[in-house]
């Protein structure tokens, strides 16, 4: 019979060697330590046993990478930190891609404060619009609000479609470096 396994440390070790009865041991151990962590940090539409099984994937997934010399609870919750904030960027990569009327459609949260984070993040949204420099804007509700295509665009302002392409890349990459603040202090305000 195999001894049994008394440190975190033989358990990590062991772990970066592919043994899957130390990972379960492990799994077992940490679930609901992450999954506290998680709830803390999470925002509502991010379901807290999903980031767990994230977590817990990710481990297996690059056990060879383990220290066993290292604090383990402190790694598995910054592989946890960095999923959140993945699932938090990739919320406003997907708010930002919907512009316009449809921006705010599947925000949940409190109802509450769903129209008042609605009001805020549409004008956050449109002052955000506002200081673009003119032409860049001009090229981007041209394709944002108005639906025309980078060649319609070009032909309307008799630009190149790579400046119509570059103008819109820049004025998404201001867009989502700005909301990016917005969404976390409105997630802070609201958590």
């Amino acid at each position: 019979m195999e001894k049994l396994l008394h440190t975190e440390k033989e358990l990590v070790k062991k772990l970066k060697e592919g043994d899957s009865f130390a990972f379960e041991v492990l799994f077992y151990k940490y679930r609901n330590k992450v999954k506290g962590f998680a709830v803390k940090i999470v925002p509502a539409q991010v379901d807290p046993e999903e980031i767990v099984q994230e977590v817990f994937v990710k481990l297996w997934l690059k056990k060879e990478a383990v220290d066993p010399g290292k604090d383990f609870q402190s790694y598995l919750f910054s592989i946890a930190k960095h999923l959140v904030l993945d699932h938090l960027k990739s919320a406003v990569n997907r708010k930002l891609y919907f512009v316009g009327e449809h921006f705010q459609q599947d925000l949940l949260i409190d109802e509450g404060q769903e129209n008042m984070l609605q009001e805020d993040a549409e004008e956050k949204l449109q002052r955000l619009i506002d200081e673009i420099p003119e032409r860049r804007r001009e090229i981007f509700r041209l394709s944002r609000f108005e639906g025309l295509s980078y060649k319609q665009i070009a032909e309307r302002l008799n630009i190149s479609e790579n400046t119509v392409d570059s103008q819109i890349r820049n004025a998404l990459a201001f867009l989502r470096k700005e909301f990016r603040k917005f969404i976390v202090l409105a997630f802070l305000y609201f958590s």
